[in-house]
């Protein structure tokens, strides 16, 4: 009984996991797409990496940079439309031609610490930490 129970908690574990992992999320590109920041594509996925829940974004712009209220305005629309438990954001911003903008410098200029971690050109960071970045460029335009 004890083994029937625990396999039918894994399953539902499995499911779960399965559910959330691997698969576009719809909303936030659109909203993305939708604002004034000056966005061309932009898209977004949630994956699973062992336990940990990620919402990776990448943003194409139709600048050659990123101004400090922008990175604000795509994180507070990743924030207000994402609606899946995770862990850690992982986003990255491409400019008009092509090249990777440097985040990490950006995010860390405006909140020393927010940056979990830099993998290539993606940055990750935690929720509460879009909200601190999203409050500094706040507090920094009053």
């Amino acid at each position: 009984m004890l083994g029937a129970t625990l396999m039918a908690s894994l399953a539902g574990c499995s499911f779960i996991a399965g559910d959330l992992a691997d698969d576009e999320v719809e909303e936030i590109p659109a909203a993305l797409l939708a604002s004034d920041i000056g966005i061309t594509k932009a898209g977004a996925d949630k994956t699973v990496s062992g336990f940990t829940y990620y919402l990776a974004v990448n943003v194409y712009l139709d600048d050659d940079e990123l101004r400090d209220s922008e990175l604000a305005s795509i994180l507070q629309i990743i924030v207000d439309e994402n609606d899946l438990p995770i862990d850690e954001l992982k986003i990255g911003v491409v400019d008009v031609n092509d090249e990777d903008i440097d985040l990490d410098s950006m995010m860390e200029r405006l909140v020393p610490g927010v940056v979990a971690v830099t993998v290539g050109d993606d940055v990750r960071f935690t929720t509460d930490g879009a909200r601190e970045i999203i409050d500094a460029v706040d507090t920094e335009q009053s």
